[in-house]
């Protein structure tokens, strides 16, 4: 291949990299977080009245459809990234907490300063759920794409994954307390 050949393949494969949150606009995650975050807006402006709230929950929906997708296509992208750890910065830090951050800017502009109770429980929010979606992108669910399933799989895969979500900690604990008592043996044996 010419020197052309190589550059012009190139550019192409740049342009992909940045069309990737168009091309694989997650519709899967879209939908479900509209809902979830749907759903926590309410919760969390239960005493604010009936007008704020659904005026709050119109712009909540819209902006999630709107953006989500391709938030979610960024995440679903940041598995590509090398070491793990910073493919996990870029997925449960950056690109989640980039999107808090407009959508806060289109809330307070939209809605003033009728928000501000949100602020730390949806960054709490923001930062699990976030953690929880790294997890279920590396065990291939909720993928659009070349890795994708069906909704159907991907829902029906999901009661296992928060399990293995909720068990990862405990195991986690488990594998340190056993790596530190084999190291107490190890001393033990040579003294």
């Amino acid at each position: 291949m010419g020197q052309r050949g190589r550059v012009c393949g190139g550019l192409a494969g740049s342009m992909a990299e940045v069309m990737y949150p168009l091309t694989h606009w997650n519709w899967k995650v879209a939908m479900l977080t509209a809902v979830l975050r749907g759903l926590a807006c309410v919760w969390a402006l239960r005493h604010v009245e009936l007008h704020a709230r659904q005026h709050f929950g119109m712009v909540e929906a819209a902006f999630v459809l709107l953006t989500c997708g391709s938030f979610s296509a960024l995440q679903q992208q940041s598995l590509k990234i090398a070491p793990e750890a910073m493919a996990w910065v870029a997925c449960v830090l950056v690109v989640p907490l980039t999107s808090l951050g407009c959508d806060a800017a289109i809330h307070f502009w939209l809605d003033g300063r009728q928000t501000r109770q949100l602020g730390l429980p949806a960054l709490v929010f923001t930062v699990v759920s976030a953690t929880f979606h790294w997890h279920m992108i590396r065990n291939g669910a909720l993928l659009v794409g070349e890795e994708s399933h069906s909704l159907a799989t991907d829902l029906k895969r999901i009661p296992r994954l928060v399990g293995t979500y909720f068990a990862g900690p405990a195991m986690w604990v488990v594998k340190v307390m056993s790596t530190a008592s084999r190291r107490e043996e190890i001393f033990a044996a040579t003294d």
